[in-house]
């Protein structure tokens, strides 16, 4: 398994609006792109469970930096909240396929601990890499841009 590039560091928060005032007015972060993402068909440990979510974006640099907040269902975001409070979650690699990737972190001893995937093949997958030096990796797979319909991306829940 070896990811394609560096992408994101995902940060579990309470209150995305709160943490996006502090970010903006402590760091001048932003500008943040919010979206609500419902993923029905989500796994977690294996098995279907759906969640939704307010995800807050903004880039620094060639990093993207992606603000969690869990609306309902269960998921690592929820368990890494109960456990450990806010905080930096997660740190997300991009893959050319990732259900190549899923099996190859798979051979390599991972589970996947949460993930999705869209008709088209993209979508994340979070391994239980925090086992030794305590951070979780997701693999993600960018969905193909759709030139005719702009607005796509945020739509279809992209993590």
């Amino acid at each position: 398994m070896k990811p394609e590039s560096f992408s994101q560091i995902g940060v579990v928060v309470k209150n995305i609006d709160e943490t996006i005032k502090y970010y903006e007015e402590a760091f001048g972060f932003g500008p943040f792109e919010i979206r609500y993402v419902d993923y029905s068909t989500a796994t977690y440990y294996g098995k279907v469970a759906g969640y939704r979510g307010k995800r807050a974006f903004f880039n620094l640099g060639p990093v993207q930096i992606e603000l969690i907040e869990l609306l309902d269902g269960k998921t690592i975001h929820e368990s890494f909240l109960k456990e450990k409070g806010e905080g930096l979650h997660h740190i997300g690699f991009r893959v050319r396929k990732l259900e190549d990737a899923k099996k190859n972190a798979e051979k390599a001893g991972f589970k996947i601990v949460q993930g999705f995937t869209r008709p088209d093949g993209s979508g994340f997958a979070y391994l239980d890499s925090d086992k030794l030096g305590g951070v979780i990796f997701e693999l993600i797979q960018r969905p193909k841009k759709n030139r005719s319909r702009p607005s796509a991306r945020a739509r279809t829940g992209q993590e």
